[in-house]
């Protein structure tokens, strides 16, 4: 996504500007535009977009944090998980629903080899090794996904 500002300097002091404002106001940029007013307008795009960040980020983000992660995701380091340790997920067995209950999430990162799974136990204690290609088609995050595939797989039988 292009940056929509740029910093500057004016008598050493950092200012930001919107580019393709020239430094005008944002009235004074929507007066210049006829019928079209603030509609397309640089300056309300910037804020606009400002807002959508801000949206995603809260008010309690550290940029700091934000940037390592930035970063590291550039870099190929990022991992994200399908679902955390505690998290309940839902195997369809036999025409059956089964909860389990992650409680590890091992992975396998080099050269040739990329492979997640997740350990999960069910609520007689026995322990499965799930692949995280069947995500989706056997096993899923959430009841109601699992029983939608069950109906599916239901109907598909008769």
């Amino acid at each position: 996504m292009e940056r929509l500002t740029y910093d500057f300097c004016i008598a050493g002091k950092h200012c930001w500007q919107v580019k393709g404002t020239d430094n005008l106001e944002c009235g004074e940029v929507c007066k210049s535009r006829d019928d079209e007013g603030c509609n397309g307008c640089l300056i309300a795009d910037a804020f606009d977009r400002l807002a959508a960040i801000e949206d995603i980020l809260g008010d309690d983000y550290d940029l700091g944090r934000l940037k390592e992660l930035l970063q590291a995701d550039r870099e190929g380091r990022c991992v994200v998980l399908p679902c955390k340790i505690g998290d309940t997920v839902y195997d369809i067995q036999m025409g059956k629903i089964t909860e389990k209950t992650i409680i590890s999430i091992p992975f396998l990162l080099s050269k040739s080899v990329n492979h997640l799974c997740l350990h999960a136990i069910n609520n007689r204690d026995a322990l499965t090794t799930i692949e995280t290609e069947n995500l989706g088609k056997t096993v899923f995050l959430t009841r109601k996904e699992a029983e939608a595939a069950l109906e599916r797989v239901e109907g598909e039988e008769k």
